[in-house]
């Protein structure tokens, strides 16, 4: 990244940002993207982004990768979203729920279409809990679809940290999954063997 253009930037020039965040506009939606689940938010959260980015631009020191920098904005910006989402989600609900409200749906698939949301809010839910190097590691590798070079890169880090961070990733997403799912049969165990975790990861990258 040109350090020159950055530091125009820093100093306040409209165009200089613009033409500075050109190629990473679309890094900041896909990371909201990748967190949220839903066009909405991720755009919602991408403008909140944005304006960090421009508003902290100043305090950027130059010790990492301005594109791990954006990242991480992006990242902590869908997360937020992502928590505050469910919070007015389990508010706005309660009530209803403490009167007993809770009305079928008779729209043919229903069933259905309520089954896969709620797998994506629960792969949504158990990489925002992942601990921030795994989860960072799991976004740009599976999802983003980076090579562990250029993860690792963006991390500041080695490829085999990167591999090491994915590997667990994948592991505790296969336990949170799977413990929120009650195995019937031999199915989860079936999908545990088979990495529950990144057969998730890559159906939910497939629907997007």
């Amino acid at each position: 990244m040109d350090e020159l253009l950055i530091r125009r930037a820093q100093q306040g020039s409209p165009e200089a940002f613009d033409t500075l965040m050109g190629d990473l506009e679309s890094l900041v939606w896909r990371v909201c993207w990748h967190v949220t689940g839903n066009r909405e938010d991720a755009s919602d959260c991408g403008q909140e982004a944005m304006l960090k980015i421009w508003r902290n631009l100043p305090s950027f020191r130059f010790d990492c990768a301005f594109e791990s920098w954006v990242y991480r904005i992006a990242s902590n910006c869908a997360l937020d979203l992502l928590r505050k989402r469910k919070r007015e989600n389990l508010t706005s609900l309660e009530p209803m729920r403490e009167q007993g409200f809770d009305p079928p749906d008779p729209t043919p698939g229903a069933e259905e279409r309520v089954l896969r949301e709620e797998e994506k809010r629960e792969i949504r839910e158990a990489i925002a809990a992942l601990p921030e190097d795994q989860r960072d590691a799991l976004i740009l590798t599976q999802l983003e679809e980076k090579s562990y070079a250029e993860a690792a890169s963006l991390l500041d880090t080695t490829e085999g940290t990167v591999k090491s961070r994915v590997s667990r990733a994948r592991a505790k997403l296969k336990d949170f999954l799977c413990s929120k799912r009650e195995p019937s049969g031999s199915d989860c165990v079936k999908r545990s063997e088979n990495g529950c975790a990144a057969h998730a990861v890559s159906e939910r990258r497939k629907r997007s």
